[in-house]
């Protein structure tokens, strides 16, 4: 029997994704993580390092409402397929806006772009993007 993958099983299951793994861990975020429809905006580890953030210190040593906040940013309460993103300003788990763009058929959020799409896990999908998201 194969037991379900959620996004903190794909996250952790990757090496691409160890700084986003530390910061997920110090802000006790794994449950959260494994809750039902959720979109995941996942910066793997060049991202941190293309947005200037090159150990997960940077996050984690802030208080612990800070690391939630940080990892909710990049987290919508609803399920999107890439091709159904919308475009717009939506609100991340957190309450701040995320600003959507769409040029071709690239997707924008912020300043970052989605670089893989549609990774399916059982409570959601994930779409890696090339830069933390910040509102900045």
């Amino acid at each position: 029997m194969v037991k379900p993958k959620s996004l903190t099983d794909i996250i952790y299951a990757s090496n691409d994704f160890t700084i986003l793994q530390e910061i997920v861990a110090a802000g006790k975020m794994q449950d959260a993580l494994r809750t039902e429809n959720l979109t995941l905006f996942a910066p793997n580890d060049i991202a941190f390092k293309k947005s200037g953030i090159s150990t997960a210190s940077a996050i984690t040593s802030q208080p612990i409402d800070s690391i939630i906040s940080f990892v909710n940013y990049h987290v919508l309460s609803q399920r999107y397929e890439y091709k159904n993103i919308p475009t717009g300003n939506i609100k991340a788990v957190n309450g701040r806006t995320i600003k959507v763009m769409k040029a071709d058929s690239v997707y924008f959020l912020n300043k970052a772009e989605v670089s893989l799409k549609n990774v399916k896990a059982d409570n959601g999908i994930l779409h890696v993007v090339d830069r933390v998201l910040t509102d900045k």
